[in-house]
């Protein structure tokens, strides 16, 4: 971590990376440092100018955004509030009436309202949760916005055009479909544009950039996750729950989970079976069927071609045969490929059992 961090500046304003509480992550989590790439040379590519040409200011595009997101390890909740926009307008516009004529006033949904919340996993392996973004899509501002702009352009649909080209919005019909069409889509811009806003709070992103901030063609974030050994080892341990007779799921490496609907305390006892003199037996898996589960297990580990080879044929050949302790000499033969196999993985994500 020394290393990386060292390969940035401090204040630089391309880095977006708390060094000091990755430093201090608790060995269940990992940081995956990730550089989101972009042309400095071309950022019209990439961002959206709300400021001026002589005073630009950059925003991240909708897609820049989604690479951040991900980068980051920020996801949105499932769930959104959405609200219509209701409003009372004057129809004239769509009616192709004129400034001088009487106003028209209709109640009717002009757009949606959404509002939004997503999270991260933060350093301490807790979820930060963005506050609750809210963004109106007015449908009707935006057609009215076109339908001017298109008069302006036309001086009152009084110019020709070429044959190549058509006018969008002359005829009430036209304006009447293009809004229809508009508010098709309003909830999905308007959520993907609250998204957006819990994007740029989670990832600490200022509201605008200037061209200076961008020189360095990327930004840089962390994203915690699970660590990849601390998986190995509770996986590890399932299986191993597994080939002794429990069907529920093993307490974690770091305590219970709690879920908030049930606890490792809380689970069935494990299937229970009586011998002959009534006493209990826990109920394992045959020993075919707990091979079985340690080659999917080591298959998914191995990089050495022909011991993976070997090991998928003989995972192959105990899954289709109906009782493969029946046929000594290969059941033999694949409890020695499993054994080549569990010596080629280290140690430490050995699953425990009574095979060999």
């Amino acid at each position: 971590m020394a290393k990386i961090k060292n390969e940035y500046k401090p204040g630089d304003p391309s880095v977006y990376i708390n060094f000091d509480a990755i430093a201090d992550l608790p060995e269940e989590y990992e940081a995956v440092i990730t550089e989101v790439l972009f042309d400095p040379k071309n950022l019209n590519k990439s961002f959206v100018n709300v400021g001026s040409k002589s005073n630009p200011s950059w925003m991240p595009s909708t897609e820049l955004m989604y690479k951040i997101a991900e980068a980051c390890g920020i996801s949105g909740s499932p769930d959104s509030e959405t609200t219509p926009i209701i409003e009372d307008v004057d129809i004239n516009p769509m009616l192709m009436k004129g400034l001088d004529a009487p106003p028209t006033y209709r109640r009717m949904t002009v757009g949606r309202s959404v509002s939004k919340r997503s999270s991260r996993l933060m350093e301490d392996g807790t979820p930060l949760w963005s506050s609750l973004c809210t963004t109106d899509y007015n449908v009707w501002e935006r057609c009215m916005d076109l339908w001017s702009t298109e008069e302006a352009y036309s001086e009152g649909y009084t110019k020709k055009l070429n044959y190549e080209k058509a006018y969008k919005y002359e005829t009430m019909y036209k304006r009447r479909a293009h809004f229809d069409s508009e508010m098709k889509f309003a909830h999905a811009k308007a959520e993907t544009k609250a998204y957006l806003k819990t994007i740029r709070e989670l990832a600490g992103l200022p509201t605008g950039f200037t061209t200076e901030d961008l020189a360095s063609g990327k930004f840089v974030f962390a994203r915690v996750r699970r660590s990849k050994s601390l998986l190995k080892m509770e996986t590890a341990a399932r299986l191993q729950a597994i080939s002794r007779g429990f069907s529920g799921s093993p307490p974690s490496l770091f305590g219970p989970v709690d879920d908030g609907k049930t606890s490792f305390e809380q689970l069935p006892e494990p299937p229970v079976v009586y011998d002959a003199t009534g006493d209990e037996i826990p109920e394992k898996p045959k020993p075919s069927e707990l091979a079985i589960i340690l080659f999917k297990e080591y298959l998914e580990s191995i990089k050495d071609k022909e011991l993976l080879e070997s090991g998928k044929k003989t995972l192959s050949w105990l899954e289709s045969t109906e009782d493969p302790e029946a046929n000594a000499k290969y059941y033999a033969k694949a409890l020695d490929n499993l054994k080549a196999i569990e010596e080629s993985i280290p140690e430490a994500f050995r699953i425990e059992h009574h095979l060999f």
